[in-house]
C-alpha cells in the first residue's frame, strides 16, 4: 500500500468527524436560538383579552388561573396547561385559547348554567349544571330550579356520578309542575317526586327521558285534589294509578 492510498483512507474518517461536528454545532445554534426566542421580549405577551365572563366568572379569576404575565412568551405558551387551569374553575364549561401574533392572546370561555339544586342529608344545598357538575354551595333556595336529593356532592367542579335518572327527570320539570314538586329523590325503582302536602309520585325508571311520566303527572294534578291523595304512580304513563288516603276524603 503506497502513501497516497494511506492518506486517502485517512481522509474518510476525518470528513465523517467534521460532518458530525457541524451537525452538533447547527443543532446547538438552533437550540440556543429557540431558547433565546422564547425569552426575547420581542416575542413576549403584551395583551390578554378574556371573552365570555361576567355572570359567574370574573376576568381577574380567569387571568389568575391562566397564569399569563409579562414574562410569558408567545412561542413558549403552553395552551394545553392554560386550558386545564381555566377549566378547573367550577363555573367554566369550556375554553378556547387563541394566539394572535405578534403579542396578544385571546381566552374565550363558556360559563356553565345552574340548572338544579342538589340537597345532601345535612341540608346543605349546591347548584349543579344539567350534567351534574357541582358549581357552588348556595344558602338561599331558588324556587325556579328543580331540587334533587343526593347522598353527597364531592368537590366543587366535579361531576356527581350515579345520578343520571335524577338529572333526566329534573330536565322535564315544567314551570307548572315546579309549583307542585318539592324535590326529586332516587329509589330502588327509579325516581320519586316529593309533592306538596306530603304526596309522593312514583316516576319509575323512565325511558330515554321522563317526559311522558311528567306529562301524566301534570294531567293527574289538574284533575284531583292532593289533600285526598297519598300516592300517584305514573311509572306507566298511559295508566296512572292514584292511591287515596283512607278516612280523609
Amino acid at each position: 500500500m503506497n502513501s497516497e492510498e494511506v492518506e486517502a483512507g485517512s481522509e474518510v474518517p476525518k470528513k465523517k468527524s467534521l460532518r458530525k461536528i457541524w451537525v452538533i454545532l447547527v443543532l446547538l445554534v438552533l437550540g440556543v436560538g429557540a431558547y433565546a426566542t422564547t425569552k426575547s421580549s420581542f416575542f413576549s405577551v403584551k395583551d390578554v383579552e378574556v371573552i365570555g365572563t361576567g355572570l359567574r366568572v370574573s376576568e381577574t379569576e380567569v387571568l389568575e388561573a391562566a397564569g399569563i404575565n409579562a414574562d410569558s412568551s408567545m412561542v413558549g405558551l403552553n395552551v394545553k396547561e392554560i386550558d386545564e387551569r381555566v377549566t378547573a374553575i367550577p363555573w367554566v364549561a369550556q375554553v378556547d385559547i387563541e394566539r394572535n401574533w405578534p403579542d396578544s392572546v385571546r381566552i374565550i370561555l363558556e360559563e356553565r348554567i345552574a340548572s338544579l339544586i342538589a340537597v345532601i342529608p345535612s341540608g346543605q344545598k349546591f347548584l349543579l349544571d344539567r350534567s351534574g357538575v357541582v358549581l357552588e354551595e348556595t344558602r338561599t333556595g331558588n324556587l325556579e330550579l328543580p331540587i334533587i336529593r343526593v347522598d353527597s356532592t364531592g368537590v366543587l367542579g366535579e361531576q356527581i356520578t350515579g345520578i343520571t335518572p335524577l338529572l333526566r327527570a329534573a330536565e322535564e320539570v315544567t314551570p307548572d309542575l315546579q309549583a307542585w314538586i318539592l324535590a326529586l329523590a332516587p329509589t330502588g325503582g327509579g325516581v320519586r317526586a316529593e309533592l306538596v302536602g306530603g304526596v309522593v309520585a312514583e316516576l319509575g325508571i323512565g325511558g330515554t327521558d321522563f317526559r311522558d311520566e311528567m306529562r301524566s303527572l301534570a294531567t293527574v294534578l289538574t284533575r284531583v285534589q292532593l289533600s285526598c291523595i297519598e300516592l300517584i304512580d305514573v311509572s306507566i304513563p298511559q295508566n296512572p294509578v292514584v292511591t287515596r288516603t283512607r278516612g280523609r276524603c
